[in-house]
């Protein structure tokens, strides 16, 4: 492994819960996913050190926190980590300013430009003077991520950032999100119970179901998989695509990264970067091009798999960008899909909606 390899083995006994983790990876941006009750928490209580658990090997984008063989177990407060609960836990006597004074206090000598950055990346200048009651509940959010970073940690530690989020505060924080693991060089350990977000933040996807790893790997392909699918598609799993907005023939064109192009509602006309969500069974195929059509988007596409799960096909296409469409078995049978064959996605923009 590289010198910023990250490694966690744990293990956890009671009668009502056991939590068994070995797993290891290279990437920098980790998303550990999983429905409630899977383990997550424990698993961050034990990294973080508020926990004990012993026989625990805990390190985390090269750093070591427990490692028995040596007998260390570093105490909570000697880790360095940032971490963000789910409610932004803000000193409500203290002024935003004085709440990233106190993490910079915990900071020393490590990075003294860290108050400074964590105020750009996350825009939070015009709130320093604000009491914390006056935050919106996204402002709050913010404010508690830069009073994590503000404590130049080593590493940082997000625990469900936008689940007391509603969809449109959502929306509006994920964007910083984006900003702390594009523009700083933390290694990140992100929990989630949202597909959508584990698949737009991680560079790796670690599974977590009853207290195991089910399955570990980049984000797109693992939630994807046959072994995931189920509980990824319970928690609601969908197309996520990231890109930019140009306007075609007056109407918003959403193009991915990958250059897929996509009409999208007019309502989603605005910022120039954007993340877009798509239902597997909201893309229709066709075997033939379709002719005079409601629907905005038809993307001539390339079958590259086919896979039948309980009498639905997840069909995936190159469609300038992998697309996944959900079918019935007898609808894929009639259009005789096969890997390299071709096929038209029909999306309706209105079945486009955004996510950041």
């Amino acid at each position: 492994m590289s010198e910023r390899a990250s490694h966690i083995r744990c293990r956890i006994d009671r009668p009502d819960f056991s939590l068994d983790v070995d797993c290891g990876w290279d990437e920098r941006v980790a998303v550990v996913f999983g429905p409630s009750g899977s383990g997550k928490s424990t698993l961050f209580e034990i990294v973080l050190g508020l926990q004990r658990c012993e026989g625990a090997r805990i390190c985390i984008g090269g750093d070591t926190f427990d490692d028995p063989d040596v007998g260390l177990h570093l105490p909570s407060e000697r880790r360095g980590l940032g971490w963000v609960p789910q409610a932004p836990a803000l000193f409500p006597h203290l002024s935003v300013a004085e709440n990233l004074d106190f993490g910079r206090s915990r900071a020393a000598d490590r990075d003294p430009d860290a108050r400074g950055r964590a105020i750009d990346v996350l825009e939070i200048g015009g709130l320093l003077d604000r009491a914390v009651d006056q935050l919106s509940g996204g402002e709050a959010q913010r404010v508690a991520i830069a009073r994590a970073l503000a404590s130049g940690p080593s590493a940082l530690l997000l625990d469900e950032p936008l689940a007391a989020l509603d969809l449109p505060l959502r929306a509006r924080v994920l964007p910083y999100l984006m900003r702390v693991r594009d523009q700083l060089e933390l290694p990140i350990l992100y929990i989630t119970h949202d597909p959508d977000e584990a698949q737009l933040i991680g560079e790796i996807v670690v599974v977590l179901d009853a207290g195991r790893v089910v399955a570990t790997g980049p984000p797109r392909d693992v939630l994807w998989s046959l072994a995931v699918l189920p509980l990824s598609e319970s928690l609601g799993l969908e197309n996520v695509f990231e890109g930019g907005i140009r306007r075609e023939h007056g109407s918003p064109t959403f193009i991915t990264n990958a250059g897929m192009r996509l009409v999208l509602p007019v309502s989603l006309d605005g910022d120039a970067r954007i993340r877009i969500g798509l239902r597997a069974e909201d893309v229709v195929l066709a075997a033939d091009r379709p002719g005079k059509i409601s629907a905005r988007n038809v993307l001539e596409s390339r079958v590259v798999a086919c896979e039948d799960r309980e009498g639905d096909v997840y069909v995936t296409l190159d469609a300038g960008d992998r697309l996944i469409a959900k079918i019935t078995t007898a609808a894929a049978a009639q259009l005789a899909l096969a890997p390299g064959s071709t096929v038209y996605a029909i999306v309706k923009a209105q079945a486009l909606r955004r996510l950041g």
